[in-house]
């Protein structure tokens, strides 16, 4: 099993804001099971720069280094544009990188990890768990 955290559950993990999502975290880390998308770092980069400090810098490069950090592929792209008319078409849109994020997650047979669930589970076919329950 893959699992691929969207912002809010990085974001949390790198706060140790939750010990449910801390300990699930360190578990698939372990198990060689988590994936960071590249979606995912560019917004903790621009948290970062806008206020994160040097704590934050480190534990951003701490995660980098230990984890598998998932390119955008062409086929993302492709699953992307799919997934973004299926939403519009129905009224139903989800955030432009949450719709990122989930294009990748359906590309690497992945569960998005959020506290967003709610919005993930619109995309067909897409696994979502809430680790921080």
């Amino acid at each position: 099993m893959l699992y691929l955290p969207d912002t809010n559950a990085i974001s949390a993990y790198m706060r140790g804001a939750s010990a449910a999502l801390v300990g699930r975290m360190q578990q698939a880390f372990v198990r060689d099971e988590l994936r960071l998308s590249v979606v995912v770092l560019a917004e903790r980069e621009f948290g970062v720069l806008k206020g994160g400090g040097a704590t934050q810098r480190r534990r951003l490069q701490a995660l980098e280094a230990l984890l598998i950090v998932e390119p955008f592929t062409r086929d993302d792209a492709r699953r992307y544009a799919s997934i973004r008319l299926h939403l519009e078409t129905r009224g139903q849109g989800i955030g432009p990188f949450d719709t990122l994020i989930a294009a990748q997650a359906l590309r690497l047979g992945a569960t998005v990890v959020t506290r967003n669930v709610r919005e993930f589970s619109r995309v067909p076919g897409l696994a979502v768990e809430n680790w921080e329950t």
